[in-house]
């Protein structure tokens, strides 16, 4: 296991995004079934950029990329700032950083019935955002290889902008509006 510092040196990045950031935060289980089954797309050629994984206190230790399990916040984004894009599970501070950078984010939801979470909240989650255009959601590692190929050229929807438009659309109707009433 490398620190961040060196794994962050070690990477290929040099002025342009040939990274992938896996994040499963800091459960007290870690997500095992999400590390390993990255680490076997990367064996079987489906993932083929570099991948850093944060991998907390998970038991799986991945042998086909670059790991540390925990890292602090300024380091976590700029994993975040300089990866193509991130996968990770439905956590809120992951989808915060991933929307507010305007990153393209993969979740693939914790399940209860794993043992990986109490309850199916990230679900939840991750079904509202996808809806909204913020995210995508592999709701089963089996469709990774999909929504992989999806992310590369996935835009999220960028919720300031949605807001700035609504804003001034409802500006442009209260002018047209007062004009008429005059």
């Amino acid at each position: 296991m490398a620190g961040f510092a060196e794994v962050f040196s070690r990477s290929k990045i040099h002025g342009e995004i040939v990274l992938i950031f896996l994040t499963v935060g800091t459960w007290r289980s870690g997500y095992n079934r999400l590390v390993r089954a990255i680490d076997e797309l990367i064996i079987a050629g489906v993932i083929t950029e570099e991948v850093i994984a944060q991998t907390g206190y998970g038991s799986y230790k991945p042998g086909n990329m670059m790991m540390i399990e925990f890292c602090s916040p300024s380091e976590f984004g700029k994993l975040v700032s300089e990866a193509r894009f991130v996968i990770s599970h439905a956590g809120m501070g992951t989808i915060i950083e991933t929307v507010r950078l305007h990153k393209p984010l993969i979740v693939v939801p914790r399940q209860s019935s794993l043992g990986e979470v109490d309850n199916d909240h990230q679900f939840t989650t991750a079904k509202r955002l996808e809806a909204e255009g913020k995210i995508l959601v592999a709701y089963e590692v089996s469709e990774l290889p999909v929504k992989l190929e999806q992310a590369r050229t996935f835009v999220p929807v960028n919720s300031r902008a949605s807001e700035d438009i609504l804003r001034a659309v409802e500006e442009v109707i209260e002018a047209v509006a007062a004009k008429r009433g005059s």
